[in-house]
């Protein structure tokens, strides 16, 4: 028997009668079970639902009375008809009789049969379009799974889950992955099929939908139409499909004209083939709405959209993620014609929704993987503040919609992770324990191989790198899986949660970076040029959320980077001169805003995360650390993580003047190691880091004696016990003093400014937490196989910190990393917080040994007398601002206070 697959062998079969006698009535009724199902299945390949129904309904019930309702026979029927309703639109019927198929299938073939790899299959793609993607990536992972075990690696049914897992991976936001799985899946069906079949289209426009460039995306488009047109006529659903693809492609590049008659007839072959109320019938009215709203034709897009929403709500549920985009759209609408108030009415449902899918997931998938899926969503976070400043700028309720989803979003990403970590410490079982375990190795394998010697300048680099990450995307995933079922999920953050936590002489300053038209009439464009903003929100304790567009971010950024440069330099006359400009952009606008507030909580965002707010200075001349106090977070929002108790674990503890190692002369020759730099933990900026050698720092045993002085319960680790292993056994100490080298990699990436000062590597190093990192005992004596010496930020954001109150980096850029927009910097900063540490205190530049240790000495001092961590730091802060030769914020204002600033007993 030839196989259907070309590059399949050919096999054999035979057929053998058992037994011949004479057919009963139940082979009688099950023949026409049989017959029912098959035809009931000939229907709803054709679409005609309706008419397919009650045959399956009655071939199920057939089967259930002669067979048993736990017979395969029976589970063959509960899918059928799963298929046939879900098709249909009702997808809580299609769902109950999937999954009550899959039971049967299960318990009387196994977990691994292929019958049962469909059931998920379907299964998985039903939770697709309900908008469920933690569910359906679950179920379609299985299926791949199940049938990697059974089929050979080219099988078609092989092809088929890579293209579904594509799907899925593309709606996420993860296009690298979706582009990876579509080209495998095209690959196997050419192999195996003529070059006109159905599964070669599918393929062919699956692959144009990764495409913006027209040319590409079209000529794609136009095969797979030309193909399914031929096989399933010109009013087919699938002809549907690929036409509406299209018209998406020319809207997107501005060709209306292109776009409308290829929308229309989508429309008109979907309600002709599925009816009018079907699911997919919403998406040519939702295009053909935004059409008509570019066109200027305002009724006729409200009535379309109102449609659309109609459709959705009744078929696919009032929180699909696809209502997102439409209320948002519909908004936008509202805008148009002048209607503010249904206008933010929209928005705020569409931010609901965008709400409940972020919450639902969030709960699954690795650190990269949440971070692409949150990027599919920017667009409506700009959307809400554009509204709020250029559609209503005086209205209350836009200005609490814009404030509310801003708290909402920023930080989203380091929350989920944060939470998934802390949920499985708490826990704490056997498997928990394994899977910390397996993500501290694979963080210490990729930190090794990365910041090693030798090895990773070899032309195996990039797919030894790839294997890694993507081991650690696994891992990660499991551990979100894990802990999606151990910590409560919280309701959306509202002002009224946050509000109340801002104490009556504080302020929260919530920045945020924004996409933005630069005026209103810029906004009613078909095509608006889009820009990056600030903007900022400040909310008090009580009153209504105020926000301002600080203008756009290039000027702020060039400001800021100027600023940047002449605090590393205490040499610099203008440094209040520049120090001025910034505020003038950013701070006397929202000064305006603050009342009485002198605490300010600031949630930077941008280039504003490397620059100490305290160093600015006011119209008076004056820093602004002589009238207000700082304290940074990553959002808001963290004020409601900060009313978690935490338990430290064991006592402070202080690593200082680790023994570095001798110098090679290799190393010495190539490194250039001054006086200067000698006195300084800086870190000079070379090729690689194999290629510096860090100076010792004896400096630092002083200051750790001096720490030891104020606070005597303090564990100390110096010289060769200053290790990375003893590091990474502690527990929760109270306090964790870290008294080092720090460096920060800038590597390749041409986006970072120049003010930024590390070490340059001569290899791409993706992720940023493998940038930044810690100098322990033996740092000098790196190679292929030395690893104990170098704590990359990616392995500290594996330290059991749950419960430590204070962590000090007295150490150079440990503020510094890689800024996400929404998430902050990726280095050390975020590795602590990930850690679970409750607060930090860090340096945005190269500072010297002598000033450190004096600050830190004060520091502590403060600390044991009561002060609030924050108000401790400001203190010295002015001591050291009014001692002469120590003005320049060079010397005072490297250190920055994060997290909570109550005293290390919590009050404040």
């Amino acid at each position: 028997v030839r196989a259907k697959q070309n590059n399949a062998a050919a096999g054999r079969y035979r057929i053998r009668l058992e037994e011949i006698r004479p057919a009963t009535d139940k082979d009688f009724a099950l023949d026409e079970a049989r017959r029912l199902n098959y035809e009931a299945t000939a229907l709803w390949r054709a679409y005609k639902y309706d008419e397919a129904t009650p045959l399956a309904e009655r071939a199920l019930a057939i089967r259930e009375k002669e067979s048993g309702a736990n017979s395969l026979d029976y589970a063959s029927s509960l899918v059928t008809l799963a298929n046939i309703t879900g098709d249909n639109g009702q997808y809580g019927v299609s769902e109950s009789l999937y999954l009550r198929a899959l039971s049967i299938k299960e318990k009387e073939l196994g977990k691994d049969d292929l019958s049962v790899s469909s059931i998920l299959n379907n299964l998985g793609l039903l939770y697709k379009l309900e908008g469920d993607y933690a569910k359906a990536e679950s179920a379609l992972r299985r299926v791949l799974e199940i049938r990697q075990k059974v089929l050979e690696p080219n099988h078609l049914m092989i092809a088929n889950i890579l293209s579904n897992l594509a799907s899925l991976s593309r709606i996420k936001g993860d296009e690298a992955k979706a582009a990876e799985y579509y080209r495998r899946a095209l690959e196997i069906r050419q192999n195996a099929l003529p070059p006109d079949s159905t599964d070669v289209a599918t393929s062919l426009m699956n692959l144009a939908n990764l495409y913006w460039d027209v040319s590409t995306a079209e000529a794609l488009y136009l095969r797979a139409l030309t193909i399914r047109e031929k096989i399933f006529g010109s009013d087919s659903p699938f002809v549907a499909e690929t036409l509406y693809n299209m018209a998406v492609l020319y809207n997107g590049a501005g060709d209306k004209a292109k776009a409308e008659p290829l929308c229309r007839r989508a429309l008109a072959i979907y309600e002709k083939s599925l009816g009018a109320e079907h699911p997919l019938t919403s998406y040519p009215l939702i295009l053909l709405a935004a059409i008509c709203k570019s066109k200027g034709d305002y009724a006729q897009a409200e009535s379309l959209y109102r449609r659309a929403i109609r459709i959705k709500e009744k078929t696919q549920g009032g929180n699909h993620p696809d209502l997102i985009s439409t209320y948002s759209s519909f908004s936008g609408l509202f805008a148009l014609k002048g209607e503010t108030g249904d206008a933010i009415a929209m928005q705020a449902r569409a931010n609901d929704i965008l709400e409940f899918n972020l919450e639902l997931n969030l709960t699954i998938g690795s650190e990269r993987e949440k971070l692409d899926y949150l990027k599919t969503l920017d667009e409506f976070v700009d959307h809400t503040l554009m509204l709020d400043f250029q559609t209503a700028p005086d209205s209350e309720a836009a200005a609490n919609l814009g404030a509310e989803i801003i708290l909402r979003r920023k930080g989203r990403v380091l929350d989920a992770m944060a939470d998934n970590i802390s949920a499985l410490r708490r826990r704490f079982g056997a498997q928990d324990q394994l899977l910390l375990d397996d993500s501290d190795k694979i963080n210490k394998q990729i930190s090794e191989f990365v910041l090693s010697d030798g090895e990773n300048k070899t032309v195996e680099y990039p797919a030894k790198i790839k294997a890694l990450t993507d081991e650690r995307d696994r891992i990660e995933d499991l551990i979100s899986r894990r802990a999606a079922g151990f910590y409560e999920k919280t309701k959306p953050v509202t002002l009224s949660d946050i509000q109340p936590l801002i104490e009556k002489n504080a302020a929260l300053v919530e920045f945020t970076v924004y996409n933005s038209t630069s005026s209103k009439t810029a906004a009613k464009a078909a095509n608006p040029i889009l820009k990056p903003h600030y903007a900022v929100y400040v909310l008090r304790q009580e009153g209504a959320a105020k926000g301002l567009d600080l203008g756009e971010a290039e000027q702020i950024d060039q400001a800021i980077n100027a600023f940047r440069e002449a605090l590393r330099d205490p040499k610099r006359r203008d440094v209040q001169t520049l120090a001025r400009a910034v505020d003038e952009k950013i701070m006397r606008p929202v000064r305006a805003l603050l009342g009485d507030a002198k605490h300010l909580l600031v949630s930077p965002d941008g280039a504003l995360n490397l620059i100490p707010f305290e160093a600015l200075t006011d119209e008076q001349n004056h820093y602004l650390i002589e009238n207000y106090s700082f304290t940074y977070l990553t959002s808001g929002r963290d004020l409601l993580r900060m009313q978690v108790a935490r338990e430290s674990k064991s006592k402070p503890l202080i690593i200082a003047n680790p023994f570095f190692g001798a110098a090679l002369a290799a190393q010495t020759t190539r490194t250039d190691v001054k006086t200067k730099t000698v006195k300084r933990r800086s870190s000079t900026a070379v090729r690689d880091l194999p290629e510096f050698n860090f100076a010792p720092l004896g400096g630092t045993a002083q200051e750790a004696r001096s720490i030891q002085s104020v606070f005597p319960d303090f564990d100390l680790l110096t010289g060769a016990q200053a290790t990375k292993s003893a590091l990474k056994q502690i527990t929760a100490p109270r306090i964790l003093h870290i008294a080092t080298h720090g460096f920060f990699l800038q590597g390749v990436n041409p986006n970072l400014p120049a003010s930024i000062r590390g070490l340059r590597s001569s290899v791409k190093i993706e992720n940023p937490l493998l940038r930044s990192g810690l100098a322990l005992a033996g740092a000098n004596l790196r190679g292929a196989s030395s690893g104990d010496g170098i704590l990359s930020a990616l392995e500290a954001s594996g330290l059991n910190l749950w419960g430590t109150k204070l962590v000090v980096l007295s150490a150079c850029d440990t503020g510094l990393g890689e800024i996400k927009n929404g998430e902050g910097v990726y280095g050390l900063r975020r590795a602590f917080v990930l850690a679970g540490a409750e607060s930090m205190v860090m340096s945005l530049w190269s500072v010297s040994d002598s000033v450190t240790r004096e600050l830190m000495t004060s520091y502590y001092k403060n600390l044991k007398s009561g002060m609030q961590r924050g108000e401790a730091l400001r203190q010295v802060q002015l001591e050291m601002l009014r001692r002469k030769g120590r003005e320049h914020p060079f010397y005072w204002a490297a250190f920055i206070e994060s997290g909570e600033w109550g005293t290390l007993d919590g009050k404040r």
